[in-house]
Order: C-alpha cells, then sequence, then structure tokens
C-alpha cells in the first residue's frame, strides 16, 4: 500500500480553510490556522531551516512592489488549474506602472 500526501491537499481542505479559492488573509490573523494545516515550509524537525529568512525576503519584496509600482493583470479572468499544485494557466503576467513622484 503506497501513500500520497500533497500539502494542496491540506491546503484545500474546506474543513480547516472555508472558501478555499478565496483569497482571505485574514484567516492567518490571531492564533492562525490549526497547525499542520497551513505548511508550506513542512514541519517538525525536517522544517525548512530557510523559512524565516524566505518570510523576510517575500516581505521586503512585495513591500518594494507595491510601494513603487501601480500593477494590473493582463489576462483579467485568468483560469486556475491544479497539477498538483494551484498555478496560473498562463504565469498571471501583469503590467507594471512606475507610480509617478
Amino acid at each position: 500500500m503506497q501513500l500520497y500526501w500533497s500539502a494542496n491537499s491540506t491546503h484545500k481542505n474546506p474543513e480547516f480553510f472555508p472558501e478555499t479559492n478565496k483569497f482571505d488573509p485574514s484567516r492567518f490573523e490571531g492564533s492562525g490556522p490549526t497547525p499542520y494545516t497551513f505548511v508550506p515550509f513542512g514541519g517538525g524537525p525536517r522544517m525548512c531551516s530557510g523559512k524565516e529568512y524566505a518570510r523576510l525576503e517575500i516581505l521586503v519584496f512585495m513591500h518594494h512592489l507595491v510601494k513603487r509600482f501601480k500593477w494590473e493583470k493582463v489576462i483579467v479572468d485568468e483560469k486556475i488549474v491544479v497539477d498538483p499544485m494551484p498555478v496560473p494557466a498562463k504565469g498571471l503576467p501583469v503590467k507594471l506602472y512606475p507610480h509617478k513622484p
């Protein structure tokens, strides 16, 4: 017998995350999700050692992206495909416009 588990199957479980396809950062506020229901960096003794560094890098990048650019999706109604992880079908192209000083 073989067992295959993917993080996506847990991340998309409506028992833990109602409206799984809706972007809702508020679901991580407060105590956040139940342990081991959201595991982008693994868990337990084999958790990715670069987790906190990756989070810091993403925060710095997003800060500069939001503060310096206006952006819009090129394909407004782009579909999401799951194989096995959810990804935009066309790669989510965006147009960036520098904010005027």
